[in-house]
């Protein structure tokens, strides 16, 4: 294998590694992205509408199980 085929081989391999570098690089950029709205409603919103059910249906039950 001559000198100029081994450069072109070697210029391929740091090519394919850069190129699956930048796929990395995009994905946790895009990974990284967040909607605050979003943030809001699935870290605050959703657990305290999940836990007020959860109060509700508990004192549902224990008015049902309540003799007459």
């Amino acid at each position: 294998m001559s000198w100029s085929d081994k450069m072109k081989v070697q210029a391929d391999v740091v090519s394919r590694d850069r190129q699956s570098a930048d796929a990395h690089v995009m994905r946790s950029t895009n990974s990284a992205s967040w909607d605050p709205h979003e943030v809001w409603v699935t870290r605050v919103k959703q657990p305290r509408e999940r836990a007020a059910s959860r109060v509700t249906t508990s004192v549902e039950s224990r008015v049902l199980e309540l003799p007459d």
